[in-house]
């Protein structure tokens, strides 16, 4: 293991404490039939040469982090985050702004960026304390 590299199981676990922090404070979307899965890969994924950190699939309801690719536990964090907010987005809405804008542009990834913003470091701060 790399100096700099954090392992893998502390990702998990600050994964499914930011997924819980999701779930107390932006509820859960009633739209669903199974219950949301949470996964973190060992893998590392790539996409037009860019990193990708997480994805949520909306057909099987689960959110995917790529752990290689986030680098700090507050990334873990953020992307838990922004892929909890799709989770909580219409499906036929994404795919309506799928076809008429571009990614960067897309209203819903605006949204899953802002919250991002908005909540990383209060959900990061909330996990640090129950952790230390």
């Amino acid at each position: 293991m790399i100096k700099n590299d954090i392992d893998l199981e502390l990702k998990k676990k600050y994964a499914v404490l930011a997924l819980k922090w999701c779930v107390k404070n932006f509820g859960v979307c009633e739209r669903k039939r199974t219950k949301l899965k949470l996964e973190i890969s060992d893998r590392k994924r790539t996409m037009k040469k860019s990193n990708v950190f997480g994805v949520y699939c909306f057909y099987k309801n689960k959110i995917t982090i790529y752990g290689p690719n986030c680098k700090s536990l507050f990334e873990i964090v953020s992307t838990v985050i922004h892929e909890y907010t799709h989770y909580l987005q219409s499906r036929t809405m994404y795919s309506k702004y799928e076809k008429t804008h571009q990614y960067h542009h897309n209203p819903l990834e605006k949204e899953a960026k802002r919250n991002e913003k908005l909540y990383a470091k209060e959900c990061y701060r909330n996990i640090k304390k129950l952790i230390d």
